[in-house]
């Protein structure tokens, strides 16, 4: 009788799960296990993103069944009070299979500086409760940066660090927010984070599967809950050094790159908490009162032509080849031109020359970079030198390393030619020298190698994984960078290593 009860117990306990993990939904089987049932219909959580003074994108994403291709009306409130009690705005929007039942509200009409609470509901059942803040009419602000978070290299710890500091009023991701490789392809596989679909991803189903895996992590649900995001993509959001034609990772066999470009960018706009711009263009500002113009390039997929090889290429110099295009520098000019105390350029590659190391017996620049493109990049730094900015400063993803830069036109030691400063973030989890070179005595004159070629640079890291964050007032920026003990396990344990100063006027990095 004992074990009968056991017994029925079990089939009980196994139809209860079975329950609690439904077999049945729109989602990949490989990641129904990471679902969690008290979030139906909305696993993915909540989001927020491009914030403006009055004004903010809400984001949600339903989980219905497979068969289910009606659309559906969402509500949602937003509110002063934790409890979501005494809305200040609400309404209803339409989800629809076009868009994978994602759904984005853009509420207007809020309150500078404030912060809001709002959720979604569907039949009945409630998301969790977002958090989010518009931007500021005058400072100051705290601004996260991050870059390059791949699943499969390691835990999203650094996510977690930026959802739980109460001083940080916005994130700003720099690209490589998803990564297009089959599993194994580009990650660390023994951590069991393995990519889904189980290949390299190519079409319009495989981009939301490959953000829906991410968006399940629950250290990047967390931050996407506590923080509004302004981000803006690179390469792997669609392939690896992806331009305008093409990229290095897309060949013939994978069919047209313009319909996988297309394919990877409607994925982007769905999954993630921006506005859609009418002629998709990505490239965007943020102006926060006179404190802050916030100017997010798209040096990827905008403008760029094909790179090339290395600084002997013949076309190396030649005029046509472009990293942002004539539109795009018309506009950079004009929001460098503002009344802002501050310009922060967002900025998806190193802008700042910079030679890496080469077993080439002359010096290499970085060629997927602004280096790669020397006649456009010296316009810009002319146009910087002519009109005396000396409140410009870039922040830059991709390189998966972190650099504190006085940019020049050569890469002088001295000060007086220098027209800006900047900040390269590492990577949340993406690997740096520290996983590719075992060798400790090799990775040091890898650091030697940047520090003598490159005496504009004044830090370097190129083992830790973490993000920057900039506390911006009216007369100087703070610069702290953050790193996480490890990013191989699950951990509590971060470290402040590096701050900077930069004062309103220069173009000088200051230790402090």
């Amino acid at each position: 009788m004992k074990w009968g009860f056991t017994f029925l117990s079990m089939i009980l306990l196994l139809n209860l799960q079975a329950q609690q993990k439904p077999n049945n939904l729109k989602i990949h089987d490989g990641l129904v296990r990471e679902l969690k049932p008290e979030l139906m219909p909305f696993y993915h959580g909540v989001a927020s993103g491009d914030p403006t003074e009055t004004s903010v994108i809400l984001w949600t994403k339903l989980t219905l069944e497979r068969s289910w291709t009606k659309p559906v009306e969402v509500a949602y409130i937003v509110s002063l009070k934790s409890d979501c009690s005494a809305p200040v705005k609400e309404g209803t929007i339409t989800a629809q299979a076009i868009n994978d039942f994602t759904v984005k509200v853009d509420v207007q009409g809020l309150n500078p500086g404030t912060q809001y609470y709002y959720r979604f509901t569907f039949d009945g059942k409630n998301s969790p409760v977002g958090r989010t803040k518009t931007l500021p009419e005058n400072g100051p602000i705290a601004i996260a940066f991050a870059a390059c978070s791949n699943y499969e290299w390691g835990f999203f710890n650094n996510y977690r660090f930026i959802a739980e500091d109460p001083a940080i009023d916005l994130v700003v991701h720099l690209g490589d927010y998803i990564y297009e490789y089959a599993p194994g392809g580009y990650g660390d596989t023994m951590l069991g984070r393995k990519h889904l679909p189980a290949k390299e991803i190519i079409t319009l189903d495989d981009y939301r599967t490959r953000f829906s895996q991410y968006r399940l992590d629950p250290d990047l649900m967390k931050v996407h809950q506590y923080k509004p995001f302004i981000t803006i993509w690179d390469d792997h959001e669609s392939a690896n050094n992806a331009y305008i034609g093409g990229a290095q990772n897309h060949q013939a066999a994978e069919g047209d790159w313009y319909e996988r470009k297309k394919a990877a960018r409607k994925a982007y706009y769905e999954w993630m908490p921006v506005r859609e711009p009418v002629y998709h263009e990505l490239y965007r500002s943020f102006r926060m009162g006179k404190l802050a113009n916030l100017i997010m390039l798209d040096t990827r997929i905008a403008g760029r032509t094909a790179q090339v090889d290395s600084m002997t290429d013949p076309h190396f110099m030649d005029e046509d080849r472009t990293i942002i295009g004539q539109q795009q520098f018309n506009w950079l000019s004009q929001q460098l031109s503002t009344d802002a105390k501050w310009n922060i350029i967002g900025n998806q590659v190193p802008f700042g020359p910079m030679y890496v190391d080469s077993s080439a017996t002359a010096k290499e620049a970085y060629m997927d970079g602004w280096d790669g493109y020397p006649v456009e990049r010296k316009k810009v730094v002319d146009w910087l030198a002519q009109n005396n900015k000396g409140n410009t400063v870039w922040v830059t993803g991709d390189f998966h390393a972190s650099f504190a830069i006085e940019n020049d036109l050569t890469g002088t030691g001295a000060t007086n030619d220098n027209v800006s400063v900047e900040f390269v973030v590492t990577s949340i989890t993406s690997a740096n020298n520290n996983e590719y070179e075992k060798n400790p005595n090799k990775l040091e004159a890898i650091s030697r190698f940047y520090r003598d070629t490159n005496p504009h640079i004044k830090y370097l890291n190129q083992e830790d994984h973490g993000y920057l964050v900039l506390e911006i007032s009216d007369n100087e920026i703070l610069a702290k960078y953050y790193y996480a003990e490890s990013i191989k396990t699950r951990t509590v344990g971060k470290d402040l290593e590096k701050t900077f100063v930069v004062k309103r006027g220069s173009k000088i990095l200051t230790e402090r």
